[in-house]
């Protein structure tokens, strides 16, 4: 099964839109650089054909100006000064007119404006040529260069013509004649068509002063038109005069847009323009861009379609995974979901609230990082058996962030994919610490119900022993003492006598303790502070050993009603025994505090205030085995005979405590010493009042 089908629909979801908007603007993208690609292809071809027409031009220009300049040059060899005779002049300009095939006419001119000859008629007829634009020019300019003017329709034969014409100055500077060449417009325009150009667009020679030359295809109408200044052709070859490419949203004949491309002769005042409608150039690009856009569409409803129905899906499941995660978020047990590498990727909060952490720190850690370090092993053990598939419960326990434990029962089961196999774990866990500690609290308190039984059992039969052990020991004592007297005071009797007596006394000692761990003895109780009882005791029980004794017992600590002669007995009982575990030196440190218990705090005693003292040794602590029973009577581990002592002294201070109403307790990690805690319940009206638990056995 799949683990998460509402992320992976959604991740199709979002595959299919990008794929959508990544192919569409990959259609857009295409569109847009053919579009320039276009435009820039039409450009290049409209620049070439403009360098081509110019060229052209030129040629034919050059042509004309050569054949006028051969024309001349025979002229003002013959004569500086006079007109030729005007039979001659015609054979001359028959003779140069078969020297220039493209020309249908060459003609010359008196300075009074009079045509003079022709190479078309003779005689010709006195036609006034003053009001031409060639003649006007060269009357008022003494430049031999050549100048280049247009005919509406020639005086001569009717038809529109291109005049090269050239002023023959007399010595003085002033007009001889003029002769010119004309060039038919259509000459031109057989070269214009035969390049390759599209039905609608267009070939233009004009002057740079705008004056029309010829066009292409021709339009006689615009014929005698003068591009104006202000037009944007003109304007562009004001600031670009060599060459150029412009777009135009209108063109010159008609309002189409075009794409213009013109080229300056250096060496005539000639333009040639090339005019390229762009919805020709485009037409294709639009036909290209159609059948993409269509197909871009296509797929933009398909996609539409399929996210449709993927969101419908989506929207299913994300319903599901809010149901299942209300579930979650409300429920009392904790939830969370692992990884293949046992990684938490979710918890829900009572998971965090358990384990006192929020929620997205827990994400991305191991789940063993939560457990006590002796939980381990036992966790490793069930993570391979849950990558086989398996599925428990099982108790476990955790530590909260506070470093208190949490014990849990989960619930797990593996999450299993057909196809990838084991994807991780899935678990609830339930928190039973409290539960768990009143486990703990009942088996602690079945044990000094126990103890208890015990104490009370060897109590009475220590008391019974300990009154015929007294009263036979009066009577040995008594004997030693009328023993004494009988012998003298040097003697070696009286020596062993006195040893006797004294072991006597240890006896006598012996049985009072007895008597006391039977009875508790006679306890004569008052208010007062552990302090000045503790320093100077223990102070003085360190003295010559190789102990140092650190006191930390704060002064405002309040007082414990006690009998103080029985709790010297425990706090000198506890000193001797830290001396007798650290005998090459180290640490005694007793602490003081003020305790408020209660019900739930785990320690079996009614609810109220206590002092608590503890004594903190450094020595090599107790063994695990020995440490349920060191308060046991008659236990030790010590040789009985070199020392003093035989398992009563804990015993004695457990009955001791007891009898203040209070608990003592030691705890010893191994080889970290061992620690000796005192409960007593404070004096006054702070004293502990009864709770409703269990009665209480010490």
């Amino acid at each position: 099964m799949s683990r998460f089908p509402s992320v992976m629909s959604k991740r199709i979801l979002i595959l299919v839109i990008l794929v959508t908007v990544v192919f569409v603007g990959k259609v857009l993208f295409d569109i847009t650089s053919d579009y320039g690609q276009v435009i820039l292809s039409a450009e290049r071809l409209s620049r070439g054909f403009a360098t081509a027409l110019n060229e052209h031009a030129v040629y034919t220009f050059s042509n004309a100006e050569n054949t006028l300049d051969d024309l001349i040059q025979h002229l003002q060899e013959r004569s500086s000064r006079a007109m030729p005779d005007e039979r001659q002049l015609h054979r001359l300009l028959v003779n140069y007119r078969l020297k220039s095939p493209n020309s249908p006419f060459l003609f010359a001119t008196t300075a009074g404006g009079r045509l003079h000859a022709s190479s078309s008629d003779f005689p010709v007829r006195g036609l006034n040529l003053v009001n031409r634009e060639y003649f006007q020019h060269h009357l008022n300019s003494r430049d031999t260069a050549p100048y280049i003017s247009r005919s509406p329709n020639s005086l001569i034969d009717g038809d529109w013509l291109i005049f090269l014409t050239k002023r023959i100055s007399n010595p003085d500077g002033s007009l001889r004649m003029i002769v010119g060449i004309s060039i038919d417009p259509l000459h031109l325009n057989d070269f214009y068509r035969s390049i390759e150009l599209g039905t609608h667009d267009r070939i233009f020679l004009f002057r740079k002063d705008g004056a029309v030359l010829t066009l292409e295809p021709f339009y006689k109408a615009f014929m005698d038109k003068i591009i104006p200044p202000t037009d944007t052709i003109r304007r562009e070859l004001a600031k670009r005069p060599h060459a150029g490419t412009i777009h135009m949203e209108q063109g010159l004949v008609d309002e189409t847009s075009r794409i213009v491309s013109y080229r300056f002769s250096n060496r005539y005042p000639v333009v040639s323009v090339v005019s390229l409608r762009e919805d020709d150039v485009l037409a294709r690009w639009r036909a290209r861009s159609a059948k993409s856009a269509a197909g871009a569409l296509l797929l933009v409803v398909l996609v539409g379609t399929l996210g449709l129905l993927v969101y419908r899906q989506v929207k299913a499941l994300k319903q599901s995974e809010d149901k299942y995660s209300l579930i979650s978020t409300t429920a009392n047990e904790g939830i969370w979901m692992l990884d293949a590498d046992d990684r938490i990727i979710y918890v829900n909060p009572r998971v965090g609230e358990m384990f006192g952490y929020p929620g997205e720190e827990m994400v991305g850690h191991p789940i063993s990082s939560f457990m006590c370090p002796d939980q381990l092993a036992d966790h490793e053990v069930r993570m391979r058996f849950r990558k086989e598939g398996g599925s428990e419960r099982y108790e476990r326990r955790f530590q909260h962030r506070d470093g208190r434990d949490v014990w849990t029962i989960i619930s797990a089961a593996a999450l299993i994919d057909d196809e990838d196999g084991y994807q991780g774990v899935v678990a609830m866990c339930l928190d039973i610490t409290d539960r768990k500690m009143s486990e703990e609290r009942q088996t602690r308190l079945e044990e000094q119900l126990r103890q208890a039984h015990k104490m009370e059992a060897v109590g009475i039969l220590a008391g019974g022993m300990a009154h015929d052990f007294n009263n036979l020991l009066q009577s040995i004592m008594g004997y030693i003492f009328l023993a004494r007297m009988s012998v003298e005071a040097d003697s070696e009797a009286r020596e062993y006598l006195d040893e006797a007596e004294k072991i006597s006394g240890q006896a006598s000692e012996l049985g009072q303790r007895l008597l006391l761990l039977s009875r508790g003895g006679v306890a004569l109780l008052r208010a007062a502070p552990l302090a000045p009882l503790i320093l100077p005791l223990v102070s003085s029980e360190l003295e010559g050993t190789a102990i140092t004794g650190e006191f930390d017992l704060p002064d405002d600590m309040p007082h414990v009603t006690m009998d103080e002669a029985l709790m010297k007995q425990v706090i000198s009982h506890l000193t001797v025994n830290a001396v007798e575990t650290m005998p090459e030196g180290g640490t005694l440190r007793i602490t003081g505090a003020t305790l408020t218990i209660t019900a739930k705090n785990g320690l079996p005693l009614p609810a109220g205030r206590y002092v608590h003292i503890a004594f903190s040794d450094t020595g090599g602590g107790i063994p695990a085995d020995n440490l349920p029973r060191i308060f046991d009577p008659y236990f030790t581990t010590k040789e009985m005979w070199n020392r003093k002592g035989m398992g009563l002294g804990l015993a004695l201070c457990h009955t001791i405590i007891r009898k203040h109403k209070g608990m003592i307790s030691a705890t010893s990690p191994v080889g970290e010493g061992a620690t000796f805690n005192i409960y007593l319940p404070v004096a006054g009206e702070d004293a502990p009042t009864p709770f409703s638990a269990p009665p209480q056995f010490f």
